[in-house]
């Protein structure tokens, strides 16, 4: 992807880009220290997308409910400053290589549906 919009939402933010994928976000996403993916489910033939993380104890979701990818806090009881930290993580995406994206992929196959 060579450049990505977003915008804040209500929860958290929304981001766009051409050839975006929500896999190369979660991976990003995972550089912050201390983020744990926790589960993550997607469907072949379709656009959906879901992925689960913690950070500092807080559960995050990141998800594709058209053709954008939303980050957000799934408990909203996650203090302001934690989730800026990730949202401010998120926004600012780097690159990720295509070696990197393609051992996500394989490691988050095979993580669980739902999160425990």
């Amino acid at each position: 992807m060579k450049e990505i919009e977003w915008y804040h939402t209500k929860d958290g933010f929304t981001v766009k880009g051409q050839f975006f994928s929500p896999i190369s976000m979660v991976a990003h996403i995972e550089r912050l220290n201390g983020v744990k993916v926790l589960a993550k489910k997607s469907w072949g033939m379709t656009d959906d997308f879901e992925a689960f993380f913690e950070y500092k104890g807080y559960r995050f979701i990141v998800e594709t409910p058209f053709v954008e990818v939303e980050v957000a806090a799934f408990d909203k009881r996650v203090p302001k400053e934690i989730t800026k930290e990730v949202l401010d993580h998120a926004a600012n995406y780097k690159w990720v290589n295509p070696v990197t994206f393609i051992w996500a992929m394989l490691r988050y196959f095979i993580l669980p549906f739902n999160p425990r």
